[in-house]
């Protein structure tokens, strides 16, 4: 038993020992020529700080906005603080105004008293001669307001160390007990800007953006005093909001190019991770080359040293760019590839899939149709069949897809090639009957005969293979042609099947007025014979996989450059929530999550629907925006116009950089949200590029920060 005694004795006094050992530690942080005051008064949310202008002459200032750390333990013998005990520890302040001390109508007087007697004089009033030395001391002191941050301790871990906690809240506070105040400087500053309230498992991923920031009017930057570098951990954008509030030429790019190419970098400390990445560029700066950049962001993987990521960048773009040969251009085939097998509906559904995404495209154009052949042709769909019945199906679907390719050709889309195969499509009872055709308008009579002699060849080029068409048309609509007669002997030798079923007699409908074509021709914009996949689908592959993709929407047509990057994000929305509520799963049978894919939208506002509209959540923005997170999409938002944003989406926002902002009512929005209104006169006033206000997910407070210069070779400054 007496054994049991001194060992437990030991373990004590261990442990006691590392508990003051850590006291000395967090004491240690504190610089004791950076006191600034004494604690006057204090609450659950706000201190004020009494001050003497000496001591803030001597710490160079306390500006708005600027730390202050409170406490009561034994600086000059820090070996005595414990960490258990409740007053080892730093009350973190934030200085958010001034506050009106007892005396300070006295003291008004004194000031008002020596400025008139100093008004005629070249001296100030506080020179020497128009005040008392006691006086002067007096008008000395002031007191600011501070909001209560939290506060910092040294709290044990499961392993019985010691680590440095941050609490949002006090426990805590005696009104009749005093505290030392100082202005955090160097290590402790370092401490406090770069807190980590959330650390994300595996390496250290976290990147420096720029260093700590209180004032525009700051003199100058001394080393390991102000000059602390800020950083981040870019995994907390991952499926995530982010919002870049600002002014044009604040900076709001600038801190978005950081942060996109750390998460970038990401794989290159551990190559198993990587994040898709699709930045939609309006000004081109992102994929090209430019001064302002030293380069550009595309160049990202020259900082690794593998090679192999180079592969691991893509651009696109409406046109090609000189100095980007690899570029991919942002266009469809409307016409589709030749189909491999007709009879492989698996083949038809990859050598299609052009075509089918391109009919969708059309369908949308003609969204608002009102005259009634516009709309069969729009409603009638053209699809990937599941299966053919029988060969007759086959032949069928293959009509269906030329003719349709036809009319693509009559609307002005170029083909892929010059003539146009219709081997066995038109059968020699049909010719027949087109041939023998008894219209009562000559030209038309005319018109039906030749196309059957046109029907007679394997293959035709596109301008007469669309006369023949037409002219099929006019005679299944011609009463007095004689095609009634020809689809009723049809159906009695097919068992009641008709020769053109409605998908092919709505699409050849469209035919029925001269401007019927026209309808979609502008859809022609976003057609090239020469794309060999859907973009938007590669788009979506090659995020999946963790690339980075940069849209330059730079040149091109603005309407163009917006609906394909509407594509591009239904086809992400779609595929990553498949994969929510389809999960597959590993060997070991657990879920496996979508990969997660980063989306960047410049001017959100001109994407974005209007705050309160009807359709606010009806827009793929929108439900990105809104339900992103859940797939696994993280969206970055950068807008001069926080109130043009739904709040539903602020709301659920995690990460935020607010730059200058010269209206009230959009500064007034950002105020709602965490500590913001600490900021509010700082953000309407100074408009100093880069000079941001803060907050990620891991941060437990708002942190000023003058973010780098963004450097395409990573040597940011």
């Amino acid at each position: 038993m007496q054994g049991q005694t001194v060992l437990s004795d030991i373990t004590q006094e261990e442990a006691e020992s590392a508990s003051r050992n850590a006291g000395s530690q967090l004491a240690g942080l504190i610089e004791s020529d950076t006191l600034v005051g004494e604690l006057l008064t204090i609450n659950f949310s706000e201190a004020h700080v009494l001050v003497h202008d000496y001591l803030r002459q001597q710490v160079r200032g306390l500006p708005h906005g600027s730390f202050l750390v409170a406490t009561r333990m034994n600086l000059e013998n820090s070996q005595i603080n414990d960490a258990e005990d409740e007053e080892t520890c730093l009350v973190l302040l934030r200085i958010v105004g001034d506050a009106p001390l007892p005396n300070a109508r006295e003291m008004e007087h004194f000031r008002f008293q020596a400025g008139m007697r100093s008004t005629e004089s070249s001296e100030t009033w506080d020179s020497p001669g128009h005040l008392d030395e006691w006086t002067k001391n007096n008008l000395s002191y002031g007191a600011y307001r501070c909001r209560v941050l939290g506060t910092f301790r040294m709290k044990s871990t499961a392993d019985d160390q010691y680590e440095l906690s941050f609490g949002g809240d006090l426990i805590n506070y005696y009104n009749g007990r005093g505290l030392k105040v100082f202005k955090p400087t160097g290590l402790l500053l370092s401490k406090i800007v770069n807190y980590q309230r959330i650390v994300a498992s595996g390496n250290d991923a976290r990147v420096r953006v720029g260093r700590v920031r209180f004032a525009s009017s700051e003199i100058g930057v001394k080393e390991d005093i102000d000059n602390v570098p800020v950083e981040v951990d870019p995994r907390d954008f991952i499926a995530r909001r982010t919002f870049y509030g600002g002014m044009s030429r604040g900076g709001k790019s600038n801190a978005m190019k950081i942060a996109a190419r750390a998460i970038y970098l990401l794989r290159g400390s551990d190559p198993e991770f990587r994040v898709g990445q699709l930045i939609f560029d309006p000004n081109g700066e992102y994929a090209n080359e430019n001064i302002q950049d030293g380069g550009s962001l595309k160049n990202s993987y020259q900082e690794i040293s593998s090679a192999i990521y180079e592969d691991e960048i893509e651009t696109y773009g409406l046109n090609s760019h000189p100095n980007d040969p690899k570029r991919k251009i942002v266009k469809i085939n409307f016409f589709g590839s030749n189909v491999s097998n007709w009879s492989d509906v698996g083949a038809i559904a990859q050598d299609l899939d052009q075509l089918f995404v391109g009919k969708t495209i059309l369908d949308n154009e003609l969204a608002d149709a009102s005259a009634l052949y516009v709309k069969r042709f729009r409603d009638t769909l053209i699809e990937s069949p599941k299966a053919f019945a029988d060969k007759g199906e086959e032949i069928r679907f293959k009509r269906l897809i030329t003719v349709y390719r036809g009319i693509l050709y009559a609307a002005g889309f170029p083909a892929p090639s010059q003539t146009v195969s219709i081997k066995g499509l038109f059968g020699a009872e049909l010719r027949t009957a087109l041939q023998n055709n008894r219209s009562q308008e000559p030209a038309t009579k005319s018109k039906i005969s030749s196309a059957s002699t046109l029907f007679a060849d394997d293959e035709l080029t596109w301008s007469d293979f669309v006369s023949a068409c037409k002219a099929l048309r006019e005679f299944m609509t011609d009463k007095s042609a004689g095609y009634s007669d020809y689809e009723a002997q049809y159906s009695t030798k097919k068992n009641g099947k008709r020769w053109a079923d409605d998908a092919l007699t709505n699409i050849l409908e469209i035919y029925a007025y001269p401007n019927g074509v026209a309808q979609f021709r502008r859809a022609e914009r976003q057609h090239s014979p020469n794309a060999a996949s859907d973009y938007a689908a590669d788009i979506v592959s090659a995020l999946r996989e963790g690339k980075l993709v940069i849209f330059d929407q730079s040149t091109g047509d603005p309407e163009q450059n917006q609906n394909a990057a509407e594509r591009i994000l239904w086809e992400i929305f779609n595929r990553q929530k498949q994969d929510f509520v389809e999960p597959e799963r590993n060997t070991e049978g657990d879920i496996i999550p979508p990969p997660p894919i980063m989306v960047y939208l410049e001017e959100a506002h001109n994407l974005l629907p209007a705050a309160g509209g009807k359709d606010e959540l009806r827009t793929v923005w929108a439900r990105t925006a809104k339900e992103g997170s859940k797939y696994q999409i993280g969206m970055v938002l950068a807008t001069q116009e926080p109130s043009s944003v739904m709040p539903a989406i602020l709301k659920n926002t995690d990460n935020w950089f607010v730059a200058h902002l010269n209206n009230a009512d959009e500064v007034r929005t950002l105020s709602k949200f965490y500590d913001f209104e600490d900021y509010a006169h700082q953000i309407k006033t100074i408009s100093d590029p880069g000079f941001v206000r803060m907050r990620t997910l891991s941060n437990p407070y708002t942190i000023p920060v003058q973010i780098d210069l963004f450097r395409a070779n990573g040597a940011d400054s």
